[in-house]
């Protein structure tokens, strides 16, 4: 029996720059910037943090304090990543009260206020 050895298949040019261009892309770093990541909080964490570290907390039928969306650190400091996360879940909290969730949603909205004006180029000293 005759074998008839074929020369191997070389990749086509962009499937090798894709790849290659890919390949740099993770030896630089994380394509997500570093200030949109957000260190995952703990359950410990969040229970170990102060009532003021909470959009809202609201008293139960069974006298359980329930905390709402946390999005200030163990400092106190107010944490962007968390801010953003609470002002998303906004609408999924199962409210006792609607009173309470007005005035957690008016709380998050001034918080977010606030960052966007201290981030804006006017205070930061550009143009």
């Amino acid at each position: 029996m005759h074998v008839r050895f074929r020369p191997k298949r070389r990749a086509l040019p962009c499937f090798t720059l894709a790849a290659g261009g890919f390949l740099l892309a993770i030896a630089r770093g994380p394509i997500v910037p570093r200030h949109a990541e957000a260190a995952e909080w703990s359950a410990a964490y969040i229970r170990a943090l102060p009532d003021e570290a909470f959009a809202a907390i609201e008293t139960a039928r069974d006298r359980r304090r329930l905390r709402h969306l946390p999005h200030h650190g163990h400092t106190g400091a107010l944490d962007p990543p968390h801010l953003r996360s609470a002002l998303a879940r906004w609408h999924q909290v199962k409210w006792g009260d609607p009173a309470a969730a007005a005035a957690a949603r008016q709380h998050l909205e001034e918080h977010r206020a606030w960052l966007r004006s201290s981030q804006s180029p006017s205070t930061r000293g550009g143009n």
